[in-house]
């Protein structure tokens, strides 16, 4: 092929064996014109990188495809941004291993934004357990699939959109100097980055079969044991403490002052999640000025590792 694609559909998997086919399948079964589809694989342990070969080396579409693979793990964000500079086209769309498009989801992404142009677009999904018995939905609580938000609600949000559902350009990437190397979820920094910018459009239609608990999410999931769930809550309070950092930076490089509403917002949210981090780490001691924010910010946390045990 010689023309330019219309855009780079990019699929990312790490360990998905039993899902990962079918996943790079509905990616090349796209109906629209013809795209750029990297099959990118996150250095697995199991045959996904090798089945990902296996579907490329039978296709004969029109589209123009590439399996490729980390030589050692990234992790999500630094695979991402891998796939990215391997990305020849302005507007990306999305898949991981486990997830389904439906054949008309990148026509449907791509119409939405040559009607809009808006930076971020994103749709609905089906849900899926384990068990192939229909999902929890609980992805429309989140900020997005509302008819009104506010950026300063964007801002302190970790409910954004189902990333599972979305298409991006790659101003969102490089304007504001890619992903942290940190594990921070992405649709949590990019959506921010599309709403200072208010460029976000939603189409209310299902274009993916999402599958839940059972991709990286899922490991930050389920019952625990009391040393597994200290675990899992010190790294979901790190993982805040990134995306919030991010949007600092991210705000400012939007022309917002350190002084801005918004900024002084993120910036209180920020240090409550480290004072919450602190009741696992013993880190206290640059809080001592705010004593009784800090024993409120440990009592809140005592109280949720109580009822978690």
């Amino acid at each position: 092929m010689t023309d330019q694609p219309a855009a780079s559909f990019i699929l990312v998997s790490y360990n998905q064996q039993d899902t990962v086919a079918e996943a790079a399948h509905a990616v090349l079964a796209q109906d629209c014109s013809p795209l750029q589809i990297i099959l990118s694989d996150d250095a697995s342990t199991d045959r996904t990188f090798e089945i990902l070969q296996e579907v490329a080396a039978s296709y004969t579409g029109p589209h123009r495809v590439q399996a490729r693979q980390n030589p050692q793990n990234l992790g999500v964000n630094l695979h991402m941004s891998r796939a990215i500079e391997l990305a020849e086209c302005d507007f990306l769309i999305w898949s991981a291993g486990d997830d389904v498009s439906v054949p008309h989801r990148a026509r449907a992404i791509l119409d939405a934004y040559q009607q809009t142009r808006d930076k971020l677009i994103f749709s609905d999904a089906q849900t899926q357990r384990p068990d192939g018995s229909p999902g929890t939905q609980a992805y429309r609580k989140a900020l997005f699939y509302r008819s009104d938000f506010t950026l300063e609600q964007a801002a302190t949000s970790f409910a954004l959109f189902l990333g599972a559902a979305v298409g991006w350009h790659k101003d969102l990437f490089y304007k504001y100097g890619g992903f942290p190397p940190e594990r921070a979820h992405e649709d949590l920094i990019l959506g921010f980055r599309a709403a200072l910018e208010n460029s976000t459009h939603y189409i209310p239609e299902k274009l993916v079969t999402y599958r839940e608990d059972i991709g990286v999410s899922s490991h930050l999931s389920g019952k625990t044991s009391t040393l597994e769930n200290r675990a899992r809550r010190t790294a979901i309070l790190k993982g805040q403490y990134t995306v919030l950092q991010q949007r600092l930076v991210d705000a400012q490089t939007f022309g917002l002052a350190r002084d801005h509403p918004i900024s002084q917002t993120v910036h209180v949210l920020r240090d409550w999640t480290v004072m919450r981090l602190s009741y696992y780490d013993g880190n206290r001691a640059i809080h001592t000025r705010q004593p009784i924010r800090l024993a409120h910010a440990l009592l809140s946390e005592w109280l949720r590792d109580f009822r978690n045990r």
